[in-house]
């Protein structure tokens, strides 16, 4: 397994358990060496090499995705599953992927790039919420931002706030016109404000183009239940019938 990860220039490259029919990585997830003690890179490192990162959900989307569909990850942190839709057997995937954090979208992007992706994938630097506004960021590990620190509970720290763009997924959707009529795969994780991320996304939710899914619930976002989403830290919609 340790041969899945390797350094070059202060870059960790983390070979994905998700393969081509040639047994080769469907892509390679990277990130600064600079965030190598960090409890999200951690968290996620860990767990791609033991069992797969997310595995519930990383296995539900791969069921989920057809040719054609857009997937939207609202929350995408350094892109796994960005990645993973982009790099799906079904053809014809595109994604829309929002983050936040400006330094997370910029692993983002590099992400995307490296994996030669940028055809397929569009990386919007801002939170989704319920209306258009300016709001702070709070910092916990990279993984853990919240907006207003919504979420964010003992023993969970709280560092410093940036001040973010958050913008509704209704309009920011109109920006990209296969939105329009595309099959949408959804998830949202958004550390506590879901709630709001969903209000603003009501005209998608009512256009019957984004269909009832599992949430992933939990700190660990470990396990995922079906159902419709209840709000929980770390919940994930995702669409698929």
């Amino acid at each position: 397994m340790a041969a899945r990860l390797g350094v070059t220039d202060n870059w960790v490259s983390l070979a994905a358990s998700l393969t081509l029919p040639n047994g080769e990585p469907r892509f390679h997830l990277g990130f600064p060496t600079q965030f190598a003690a960090d409890p999200g890179a951690n968290c996620l490192v860990a767990n791609e090499l033991r069992d797969g990162y997310e595995l519930p959900t990383r296995n539900l989307l791969e069921r989920a995705i057809r040719q054609g569909d857009l997937f939207v990850d609202v929350g995408a942190h350094w892109g796994f599953f960005t990645l993973q839709a982009a790099t799906h057997p079904a053809r014809d995937v595109t994604v829309i992927g929002f983050e936040p954090d400006p330094a997370n979208a910029a692993i983002l992007v590099r992400n995307v790039a490296d994996n030669g992706l940028s055809d397929k994938v569009s990386v919007v630097c801002a939170a989704c919420g319920d209306n258009f506004e300016i709001a702070p960021l709070v910092a916990n590990s990279t993984m853990m931002h919240s907006i207003r620190g919504v979420g964010l509970k003992p023993p969970f720290a709280r560092g410093p706030s940036k001040w973010v763009p958050v913008v509704t997924m209704d309009r920011a959707l109109v920006a990209f016109p296969r939105a329009e009529s595309a099959r949408i795969i959804l998830k949202v994780d958004a550390e506590g404000f879901e709630p709001q991320v969903l209000a603003g996304a009501r005209s998608l939710l009512r256009s019957g183009r984004v269909a009832d899914g599992p949430e992933r619930c939990g700190p660990a976002a470990n396990g995922c239940r079906l159902g419709r989403p209840r709000f929980p830290p770390f919940a994930a919609a995702v669409a698929a019938d």
